[in-house]
C-alpha cells in the first residue's frame, strides 16, 4: 500500500523543505571568501577518515546487520565513504560493491581497503541512482541521505537493487546537530534541522516501503584532538573564515560546550544516545541476478 501519511502529512515534500531550508540558511550564513569546492568532500575527507579509523568495528549498525548477511551475500554500500564498514562487510560476504562519487572520499576508500588487505570490493564512482542498476542481496546506506533532496527516487533504487534486504542506518537527528550551539553563538540563530530516522521512516511508509526503526546506541560524535582542531573543525561547520574576534568568541565556547573524553580529546557535553536503523525487506524478494 502507498500513500501513507501519519497525521495527513506529505512526508516526501516536509523532507524537501528541510533540505531546502538547511541549505538556505547555511547560503545565507556562509563567509564570502569561505573556500567552496566541487568535490564537497574535498579538504575534508581526510580528517573524516581519521575520525572513521577511531571508531571500532563492528559498530552498533554493523552488530545488527551482521546476523542477517550470509557468506554468499553480494552487498552494496550506497556511499561508502572512506569505507570506514568495507573491510568488516567484506570478511562477512562474497562482495560488496562500494558506491562513492566523491574523489577526495573514494581516495581514502581505496586506503582503507589497502590497509586491511581487502580485495573483494568492487569500486563505483557513480552517484546514486546507478544507471544502468546493479542487483545484490543486501543494499545498505549509512548516514547519507541527509544531504539527498528526492530521498524518493534514492529509496525506491535501494528497494530495486535489493533481493532480500534494505538497510539505512541514520542519527534520530543529523549527527551535526550536537554542534548547533556553536551556530547558534556565531549566527545568532536556532540550526535548522535536516531530516534523519523518523522521517525517512515515514517517507519509507509513503512509498509502500514495508520499513520498520530499531533503535541502536549512537557512538560520540565529532570527538577532537584538542582546542585547535576543534576551532579549524567549527569554521567548517559554521561555514565561516579566520576572524581574531569570532575566534575568541569559538574558543570561549570550545571551552564552556565541550567536555573531556576518557582518551583525552574533546567531544560536545550533548550527545545523541540513540540512533537508528531503518530496514526493510523488498516484496519481490528474490536471489539477486548475476552481474
Amino acid at each position: 500500500m502507498t500513500g501513507i501519511r501519519a497525521g495527513g502529512q506529505d512526508w516526501l515534500e516536509t523532507w524537501r523543505q528541510m533540505y531546502d531550508a538547511e541549505r538556505a540558511q547555511g547560503e545565507r550564513a556562509t563567509d564570502p571568501n569561505f573556500a567552496r569546492y566541487a568535490d564537497t568532500w574535498a579538504g575534508r575527507a581526510r580528517q573524516y577518515a581519521a575520525a572513521s579509523r577511531r571508531q571500532p568495528q563492528p559498530d552498533a549498525f554493523m552488530r545488527a546487520l551482521a546476523p542477517r548477511l550470509r557468506p554468499d551475500d553480494r552487498v552494496i554500500d550506497v556511499g561508502a565513504g572512506t569505507g570506514r564498514y568495507l573491510p568488516y562487510l567484506a570478511a562477512q560476504v562474497a562482495e560488496v560493491i562500494a558506491v562513492e562519487p566523491s574523489p577526495a572520499m573514494r581516495a581514502e576508500l581505496e586506503r582503507t581497503l589497502s590497509e586491511a588487505g581487502t580485495t573483494n570490493v568492487r569500486i563505483i564512482p557513480e552517484s546514486w541512482p546507478l544507471d544502468p542498476p546493479l542487483a545484490a542481496d543486501v543494499v545498505i546506506s549509512a548516514h547519507v541521505v541527509y544531504g539527498v533532496r528526492e530521498v524518493g527516487p534514492f529509496l525506491t533504487a535501494m528497494d530495486a537493487a535489493a533481493g532480500r534486504l534494505c538497510a539505512l542506518y541514520l542519527g534520530l537527528k543529523h549527527p551535526s546537530s550536537v554542534l548547533a550551539p556553536f551556530w547558534e553563538r556565531v549566527h545568532g540563530e536556532p540550526r535548522l534541522p535536516l531530516p534523519g530516522a523518523l522521517e525517512a521512516l515515514a517517507a519509507c511508509h509513503q512509498l509502500g516501503l514495508p520499513a520498520r526503526l530499531d533503535l541502536v546506541p549512537a557512538p560520540t560524535s565529532f570527538v577532537f584532538a584538542d582546542p585547535d582542531q576543534a576551532l579549524e573543525e567549527l569554521r567548517t561547520r559554521l561555514r565561516i573564515t579566520p576572524d581574531p574576534a569570532r575566534d575568541a568568541a569559538l574558543r570561549a565556547a570550545i571551552a564552556d560546550l565541550l567536555a573531556p573524553t576518557p582518551d583525552g580529546g574533546l567531544a560536545p557535553r550533548e550527545q545523541q544516545r540513540y540512533a537508528g536503523v531503518v530496514w526493510w525487506e523488498p516484496e519481490t524478494s528474490a536471489p539477486a541476478p548475476p552481474t
